[in-house]
């Protein structure tokens, strides 16, 4: 029964009320009030939103796009002279990483397929030489600043851009194959936890944009 004290309780929201609301909430302006709700007062983790975004990047919700997330993959390489086009692999894997995870292609970064150039990302590199010893100004350099900050607890290092592998690398060696990527503005509705169980997903995917069912 709705009385006038569960109306008050609830904030003076009609009901399901302003915790059921805010608790199931998917709207981005109420990332950090849902994160709040679900830690301290359900005192657990928010089951389907990345609550990290609001740690690293802060409560505001201008500021919340800077979670970056940057990662290897190690692929089993089935059709070795279709992934040697690096050219081709690198875009192929974008478009993959894009309907697999569910970001827009524009925020998904391929920085090096083993074996080829290391492409460093512009507003990456710009963010760097104007956050070294300066507060940052623009959202690059924020987003650089969060990410930095987040792997690797110092604001102004760039090791977690670093390039892992030497352009005279095997492309595929022993029938492996190694590619480094970032995404960048992370969703909040992407968990960590779901990314692993999307590893076919993406060599379905992978395999469509390429040409070819049995690349990966």
């Amino acid at each position: 029964e709705w009385s006038w004290l569960s109306h008050h309780c609830e904030r003076a929201r009609d009901p399901p009320g302003y915790y059921h609301q805010t608790a199931c909430s998917k709207a981005r302006t109420d990332l950090t009030s849902s994160c709040d709700l679900w830690k301290n007062i359900f005192q657990r983790e928010h089951p389907s939103r990345n609550c990290d975004i609001v740690r690293v990047c802060g409560t505001q919700e201008d500021n919340q796009e800077c979670m970056v997330m940057i990662s290897n993959l190690k692929m089993e390489v089935l059709n070795t002279s279709a992934y040697e086009n690096i050219t081709l692999t690198a875009e192929a894997m974008r478009t993959a990483l894009s309907s697999t995870l569910g970001v827009d292609s524009s925020n998904v970064l391929v920085l090096q397929v083993r074996g080829g150039s290391y492409n460093w990302p512009i507003w990456a590199s710009q963010a760097v030489q104007a956050t070294s010893g300066q507060h940052p100004k623009s959202s690059d350099e924020r987003r650089l600043k969060k990410t930095s900050e987040a792997n690797s607890g110092s604001a102004n290092s760039s090791s977690a851009w670093k390039k892992q592998f030497e352009s005279s690398d095997l492309i595929v060696e022993n029938g492996t194959g190694y590619l480094k990527f970032a995404v960048s503005q992370m969703p909040d509705s992407l968990m960590p936890d779901s990314i692993p169980g999307k590893s076919t997903a993406l060599a379905t995917a992978f395999n469509t944009q390429i040409g070819s069912e049995s690349t990966l």
